[in-house]
């Protein structure tokens, strides 16, 4: 099969891949590329194989985690014999071998990752997300790392479901809101776990605020209905007597000030990222952030504050945010579908087109 791969630019006179074109990470530029892949070879005997499957990817999306990785991936193979560096960590795939030991997934079988964290479920296997590279097309993986795909979803949606949702399941869990109750408060609305946490937040009958620096049309703002959204900058005192009891933020390091300063006495803080995750694509970071970062957690102190730090989620947090899928009448965000030829278009508006809403999946 035909895959998407960053390319090596001191190796392609020596490979043959089809040239796409290049898009720029900062002030590098990384070269995309498709090349053939043939089907590895698994033997279901081996012993090293026997909890593992092999699947084809059909579809897959990437993350706001996978720019850096995808960065700093490329700069550290040149030089190298590396040929190519895949990327991406969510998927849609077919299994077409499992191990001897496999007995919950057979032949044929439609999958998706799975990011249990912190446990995988299995001693030995690494938690977390399944993996790093999933346009390569052809993944070997541990039974432990995927699950089925429900009728809910379909391959493309599922392609963009696991990471976001498991990880949005785990800081509602996690706040406490679902036995509290409250007035919760989204920041960074238009980001792909934001956008789970608001319709998860909205299923589970809990409105939440959503705030955002982004100008969002009618469609899209009828995607999160009733939620309303706000603009960070014109909405101070407004936000302030909602008596906010939840934040729910992905970047903390972009937002915790005026987070902790909207958060109600006694409030609960979650958050899941930052947003500057690599040297070379933090240029626009305020030189004043450390010092954000210090007055909002004194201010944390002042107001009694519970901040918690969440990473992905668990099996059962996948579980549920499945069956919330499956009872809600809200679908899978998805900004565009990508056809392989168009990688060069899909890797811009993954990464750097602000006005991408939802996901964008790459089909194979």
């Amino acid at each position: 099969m035909r895959t998407l791969v960053a390319i090596n630019p001191s190796k392609k006179n020596s490979m043959d891949f089809t040239e796409l074109g290049i898009v720029k990470f900062g002030e590098i530029d990384i070269l995309f590329g498709t090349v053939e892949l043939e089907q590895p070879f698994f033997d279901a005997e081996d012993p090293k194989n026997h909890e593992y499957v092999l699947v084809r990817v059909t579809a897959f999306s990437c993350n706001y985690r996978d720019k850096a990785i995808l960065l700093e991936n490329c700069n550290s193979i040149k030089g190298s014999e590396r040929l190519f560096v895949p990327f991406g960590s969510e998927f849609s795939a077919n299994i077409v071998s499992v191990g001897k030991d496999v007995h919950e997934f057979k032949v044929g079988d439609s999958v998706m990752s799975d990011c249990s964290y912190p446990a995988s479920g299995k001693q030995g296997v690494l938690p977390g997300v399944a993996t790093n590279f999933a346009s390569l097309g052809w993944l070997r993986l541990h039974k432990k790392k995927v699950i089925k795909i429900p009728k809910s979803l379909s391959d493309n949606e599922a392609a963009c479901f696991s990471l976001g949702s498991q990880t949005a399941s785990a800081m509602i869990r996690r706040s406490g809101i679902l036995e509290s109750g409250g007035n919760p408060l989204v920041f960074s609305a238009r980001s792909h776990t934001s956008l789970f946490i608001i319709q998860q937040l909205l299923s589970h009958g809990i409105t939440p605020i959503c705030l955002s620096t982004s100008k969002w049309s009618d469609k899209e703002k009828q995607l999160i209905y009733p939620s309303r959204v706000e603009s960070l900058d014109s909405t101070t005192n407004d936000i302030v007597k909602q008596n906010i009891t939840h934040v729910f933020d992905p970047f903390f390091d972009m937002n915790i000030g005026y987070a902790l300063y909207y958060l109600q006495t006694g409030g609960t803080y979650v958050t899941c990222g930052l947003r500057d995750q690599h040297p070379l694509l933090s240029n626009k970071t305020p030189i004043d952030a450390e010092a954000v970062v210090r007055g909002a957690l004194e201010m944390s102190i002042v107001k009694n504050v519970s901040i918690l730090g969440n990473c992905l989620g668990s099996r059962e947090d996948l579980e549920r945010a499945i069956q919330l899928q499956n009872s809600a009448e809200t679908r899978i965000i998805i900004d565009q579908e990508y056809q392989l030829e168009d990688g060069v278009d899909f890797v811009q508006r993954s990464f750097f087109d602000s006005s991408r809403f939802g996901k964008c999946v790459l089909i194979y």
